[in-house]
């Protein structure tokens, strides 16, 4: 299942398990005649829209975004921006920064917020060994206390995927929208679009590897 927004067709190709998971997902696709794909986007754009409510959490996972010649690009700074805010509120909350890279994204995310908002680095945990969204998750899941109140802050875009990838790993968490509420601009309009793909192709190679048993694939996954 393609675990990865920023993954290329070409990588995906050259990985059995994804090209397998592509062609199932293609093959429902046509088979649904698009309908698979469009409840996906209707719902990417349900839970973009959605109000946010206060969080009750203890840790923060804060999504990291491909970097913008090796400083937080505007997506990436909207979610350090709640994070800094919810953090100044909250003297006990606790950050992890996720995102791998070289720089990582996770420690240029750091340096920001100590830079632009004084956070102290101590209260800052890094998730750099991932390369994706769901092995951001994966790791952090790893790194957090055990029964850890846990919110997830990403952009309101990234929200359906990200919580979907959330539950399928067993993590109870909270979403934390970055934007205070979603606007419909060019920009969020196609990040919805791509978002949907992502997700579709996820969800459709997770139903292939169940009922054709692929254990290849659920390995994936876990």
């Amino acid at each position: 299942m393609s675990t990865v927004s920023s993954l290329t067709l070409r990588s995906a190709l050259a990985d059995p398990a994804l090209r397998e998971s592509l062609l199932a997902s293609l093959a429902m696709l046509v088979l649904s005649g698009g309908l698979i794909f469009l409840v996906t986007w209707i719902w990417v754009q349900a839970q973009a829209m959605r109000r946010a409510r206060a969080p009750e959490v203890d840790w923060l996972i804060v999504c990291g975004h491909v970097l913008d010649a090796g400083r937080p690009s505007a997506v990436y700074r909207a979610r350090l921006e709640r994070a800094a805010d919810l953090a100044g509120r909250d003297a006990g909350l606790q950050l992890m920064l996720a995102g791998g890279g070289e720089p990582s994204e996770a420690a240029v995310g750091r340096d920001w917020l100590v830079a632009q908002h004084g956070l102290s680095p101590e209260r800052i945990r890094l998730e750099e060994a991932s390369t994706d969204t769901f092995e951001n998750l994966r790791h952090a899941r790893t790194l957090l206390p055990a029964r850890a109140r846990t919110g997830i802050v990403t952009s309101r875009f990234h929200i359906a995927r990200v919580m979907v990838y959330a539950r399928q790993l067993g993590m109870t968490a909270q979403p934390v929208p970055a934007e205070a509420s979603w606007r419909p601009t060019v920009a969020n309009l196609a990040a919805g679009l791509r978002e949907a793909v992502f997700l579709c192709w996820f969800a459709c190679g997770r139903f292939w590897a169940r009922l054709a048993r692929r254990r290849h694939l659920l390995e994936r996954i876990r």
